[in-house]
Parts: structure tokens; C-alpha cells; sequence
């Protein structure tokens, strides 16, 4: 049976380049929209937007299946974005500025999706400013990885659920950011700069085992793992403009799937591994999107 973003995308008159591919646009008010992250059953969507006139950022959750308009995560007056459903669907952890502490303090914090207090988990602990962000679950639901500068450089970390039992994994001389935990538990998958230009990687959760998977004369930023494993997607200007990319876990050749004149960026899987969603500024403002996605970037060793 198809999901219903793809019955109602296969309706709709492509909207990229590929007439090919099915494209679906998930919201129209062109508000800045930042990283967003389906719940597991595939049937409500998690992402930030900016506030009119753009001085404020809060989490929103949006029903898809059946459609209904987005609504506020939490009440708070202060920033908070990055939110990523856990594997359970119960949980949204995200980035949170707090309303007191070190000015320009980002924190990590967890919320039941039903209406639970929202949770502190990982925070500036050595005192100074610090910057937590870009949460990713491991598949158990056990731990999740973040980037962090509370050690001075921006390396990638996991801790578990509550935050307790911190872990560095990288030790590079660059910046590494955005981690997405694959599903079989074995990589996480992360942006660096560490060999000069913005280029994917791969480590195995006790930090051993680091494989560089891109090296493109462009950036490449904002890896997503596929449901299935075989996949990761992520942002690219290799070809001169900011679109969504599909490679194999591995690396390998990489798929360009929204080629559009628009920036096309942060992308996630669909819980059934047929689509990726995305932000986009193809419509006049930064909405989302979700693209089908067929065999690309899989290579005949992954099959």
C-alpha cells in the first residue's frame, strides 16, 4: 500500500525538474522552517519555524495523516528548534536556548509528545558558553548523538536518553556537526571540515572506525540515514547550487534528486524509506517538501 504523502504527491503535477518524480509540499506560509523529522509511524511531522517578522524560532508538530495545521511543542517564549522524534514516537529531543544561564547557551532537552514537561538532559556543564545541538537517536531509543562545544572545538558526542554517561567520539582539529545515527546502530554519520572543505564521514559509536565517504570541490552538509540502512542523504552545492544528494552508506556516486534553480536543504527519510523531505525556497519562501525516491544511490553491492 502507498503512503498517503506519496498517493497525494503522485496526484499532483510534478514540481522539480525531474517530471518524473513525485514532489509534495507539506506547508505554504513561507516562513523560515528548520530541520524536519517524521514520527515513526509516518504520521505527524516535527519541525521549527520562524515567527512573523523572524524574532522568534519555536518547535511545531504538524499532523499529516489526516492533515491538520501545525501546533506549538512547548509554550516556552525562548528559542527552540532541531526537534527529532525518538524511535518510540513518544519523545521529541531538540535544541533549547534557556531562559537563564550563559547568554547564547544552547542546551539539549526532552518533551513527551503528549504534553510532558520538558526536560533539560545535556547542558553547559563545565559553566562556560557551550553550544549543544543537532540531535539523532540511536535506533533503541537507548542513547542519541549530538555536536558540542563544551569541550572548546565542535566535536560529535552520545549520551544516553537522560543525558547521563557523555562520550566524545571525535577528536579532529575541524568542526563536526549534524550526526544521523544509522539504523543498524553500527555509524553515525557527520559533517566536517577537517580535511579543509565541508565533506562527509563516518564513525562507529565508541569513536572507533572514522571513513571519510565524500570529497567534493563543493560543501557537503546534513547527512540523513535511510530507514533501510543503505542510503544517506544530504546537501550539496557540488553543482553550483544547494541540492538534496543521494549516496550509499559506503559513499560512491551520488544521485542528485530535487535538481531545481531553488535551495533545497536539510534532508530526512520517510519512515518507509520512499521519499525525502526537505526544506526549500523554490515557492518564494522556506517550505517543505517531499520527493519520491526510487533505487538511487544504492550500489550493487548494497542490493
Amino acid at each position: 500500500m502507498n503512503p498517503p504523502w506519496l498517493l497525494v504527491a503522485l496526484a499532483l503535477a510534478p514540481s522539480s525538474d525531474d517530471p518524473g518524480r513525485p514532489l509534495l509540499r507539506h506547508t505554504e506560509d513561507g516562513r523560515e522552517v528548520i530541520r524536519p523529522s517524521w514520527s515513526p509511524d509516518g504520521r505527524s511531522l516535527a519541525f521549527a519555524r520562524s515567527e512573523q517578522g523572524g524574532t522568534q524560532i519555536w518547535q511545531y508538530v504538524m499532523p499529516v495523516d489526516p492533515p491538520g495545521l501545525p501546533t506549538r511543542l512547548t509554550g516556552r517564549t525562548d528559542p527552540e528548534f532541531q526537534g527529532v522524534f525518538s524511535p518510540d514516537g513518544r519523545r521529541v529531543l531538540l535544541t533549547v536556548v534557556p531562559r537563564s544561564g550563559t547568554q547564547g547557551n544552547c542546551d539539549l532537552a526532552a518533551i513527551e509528545i503528549d504534553g510532558g514537561r520538558l526536560s533539560v538532559v545535556v547542558d553547559d556543564r563545565g559553566g562556560g558558553l557551550s553550544h549543544q545541538e543537532w540531535p539523532s537517536w540511536s535506533p533503541d531509543g537507548a542513547r542519541f548523538t549530538f555536536s558540542s562545544t563544551h569541550d572548546g572545538n565542535q566535536e560529535i558526542y552520545t549520551a544516553k536518553a537522560d543525558g547521563s554517561d557523555l562520550v566524545r567520539l571525535t577528536q579532529g582539529p575541524g568542526i563536526d556537526s549534524h550526526p544521523s545515527w544509522s539504523p543498524a546502530g553500527d555509524r553515525i554519520v557527520f559533517a566536517t571540515d577537517r580535511w579543509g572543505g565541508l565533506e562527509l564521514a563516518s564513525v562507529c559509536p565508541d569513536g572507533t572506525g572514522l571513513a571519510r565517504l565524500t570529497e567534493s570541490p563543493g560543501l557537503d552538509d546534513y547527512p540523513s540515514v535511510s530507514t533501510d540502512g543503505r542510503r544517506v542523504a544530504f546537501v550539496s552545492n557540488r553543482d553550483g547550487q544547494f541540492e538534496i544528494y543521494v549516496m550509499g552508506l559506503d559513499g560512491g556516486p551520488a544521485v542528485n534528486l530535487s535538481r531545481h534553480p531553488g535551495r533545497d536543504t536539510m534532508p530526512t527519510w520517510t519512515p518507509d524509506g520512499r521519499g525525502v523531505t526537505f526544506v526549500s525556497d523554490r515557492g518564494g519562501g522556506a517550505d517543505l517538501y517531499t520527493i519520491g525516491v526510487g533505487e538511487e544511490g544504492v550500489s550493487a553491492a548494497g542490493r
